[in-house]
């Protein structure tokens, strides 16, 4: 059990002051850890070759998750029209 412990690259001195059960829920994180990075990596390596096929690039926003954009209130959309009509003002 030291063996996995240390190949999964914790503290051997760690080890030793810790319940098999908390030794066990270590592990298995670096496990679940170890398979979603070989999942992200497959799943790179799909898409880059994929997109290798492809004659015409995906834009990079369809490709990607975008945080949501919430809804301007009355108040910012007040502040920000005056703001570039002030701009405009100036310029002339």
């Amino acid at each position: 059990m030291l063996k996995s412990w240390v190949e999964s690259g914790q503290d051997p001195s760690h080890f030793w002051r810790l319940t098999l059960r908390e030794i066990g829920v270590i592990l298995d994180g670096a496990a679940s850890r170890l398979k979603r990075e070989h999942n992200d990596r497959a799943w790179m390596v799909w898409h880059i070759e994929a997109l290798s096929r492809q004659k015409k690039m995906p834009k990079l926003a369809d490709l990607t998750f975008a945080p949501e954009k919430r809804p301007m209130n009355a108040a910012e959309i007040e502040a920000i029209t005056r703001s570039w009509l002030g701009s405009r003002k100036r310029k002339s």
